[in-house]
């Protein structure tokens, strides 16, 4: 029986492993060479590096063994909600990447639950409007702003800014006196004048900040609030609501383009020559107003009130009201011309007035439409 190299290799690792090697019969062709000790293999075992414990057999190890089996479930559960709460934390924090701070992106958010419902409203009102068979009259409201007229007061944060800038710029960088880059220091170059002393420093005396109209609180005038925008605001009732006191509302007018004026010579008018029809009919023609797009920045809805008088309704469903935005170059307000044009009074308003005088008179939604369009 002859055996081949590679199962005399198979024969003798196996009786060296089982310590039979002098009880195992060898052939008589297996030679000395196929002995050599590159056939021999070393019965000295070898292991690996120890494999790292699992997270399960690391907390195993690490409970001690004196504790009951219920005692170490409970335990185990316990590392396991620690973790969970360490890990959603973790997720909480990485949303802003800022903590103990205002989330980022919160107005945003808060502007588009609102604005999504209000398209929803207003695609409501739409289906209803054809269901009823009956069109929408166009209006017209032109927002007048009187841009501001000095810088506003700086933040906190800002003038410490400021301030740092100032130090840095007289002091500039210190270098160790044997590099010989530190010129020689003057008393005059370290010299820090404040706004006082610069302000006495100038061959004019500058005009106030706060003005005479804000003392007085006289709001028919623009020389007030310097620092922020004004918005024109009339008091009247030619929008034709139920109450018999006028309201406080933006110059208004009804556009030209309705469907039964096509055949009139007013049909061709824009939306921006009513806006600035609205406000020559409301305060005269004395203002000079730059339009400075030809597109509205803003509509809402308005559904007629069954009680409304026969005549202002019409055949409509409601309006459709476009806001532009304009702002005012030169001229003043024609009081003369407020009768005329149903207007029983007028103001100059900052946003946060305005807001309080619509959210009196028509509620918190219609503040809200006024808070985003301003």
């Amino acid at each position: 029986m002859s055996f081949s190299i590679h199962q005399a290799r198979r024969s003798l690792c196996t009786a060296i492993n089982s310590k039979l090697l002098l009880q195992t019969p060898l052939a008589n062709n297996i030679t000395t060479a196929a002995l050599a000790p590159s056939l021999l293999f070393s019965t000295t075992r070898t292991f690996s590096a120890a494999k790292p414990k699992t997270a399960k057999k690391a907390a195993a190890a690490d409970t001690p063994p004196t504790l009951s089996y219920q005692a170490r479930k409970d335990l185990a559960k316990q590392k396991r909600r620690d973790a969970y709460a360490r890990k959603q934390a973790r997720l909480d924090s990485l949303k802003t990447r800022r903590d103990d701070k205002t989330d980022r992106g919160i107005l945003k958010r808060t502007f588009m639950e609102w604005y999504s419902k209000e398209i929803e409203y207003h695609a409501i009102l739409e289906r209803k409007a054809r269901q009823e068979g009956k069109p929408w009259k166009i209006r017209v409201a032109a927002l007048v702003e009187r841009l501001p007229v000095v810088t506003p007061d700086m933040e906190e944060w800002e003038r410490e800014f400021v301030d740092l800038q100032e130090y840095l710029m007289t002091f500039g960088k210190v270098y160790p006196p044997e590099t010989g880059l530190m010129p020689e220091e003057k008393e005059e170059d370290h010299v820090v004048m404040s706004d006082e002393e610069m302000l006495a420093l100038l061959p004019f005396t500058p005009a106030p900040r706060e003005t005479e109209a804000d003392a007085t609180g006289d709001v028919k005038t623009r020389d007030r609030r310097l620092k922020t925008f004004l918005y024109l605001a009339i008091r009247t009732k030619n929008e034709g609501i139920l109450s018999d006191s006028p309201r406080w509302t933006l110059p208004s007018a009804i556009a030209n383009i309705q469907a039964d004026q096509k055949d009139s010579d007013d049909a061709f008018e824009t939306l921006l020559q009513t806006a600035q029809r609205a406000v020559s009919t409301s305060i005269g023609s004395d203002l000079t107003l730059w339009c400075p797009s030809n597109a509205p920045v803003a509509i809402n809805y308005r559904v007629y009130n069954k009680n409304l008088p026969e005549e202002f309704r019409g055949k409509y469903y409601g309006e459709k009201i476009f806001f532009y935005r304009v702002q005012w170059d030169s001229g003043d307000v024609d009081e003369g011309s407020l009768a005329k044009g149903g207007v029983e009074d007028y103001a100059w308003l900052t946003k946060e007035e305005m807001l309080e005088r619509v959210e009196g008179e028509r509620g918190v939604h219609q503040a809200k439409f006024f808070k985003y369009l301003l």
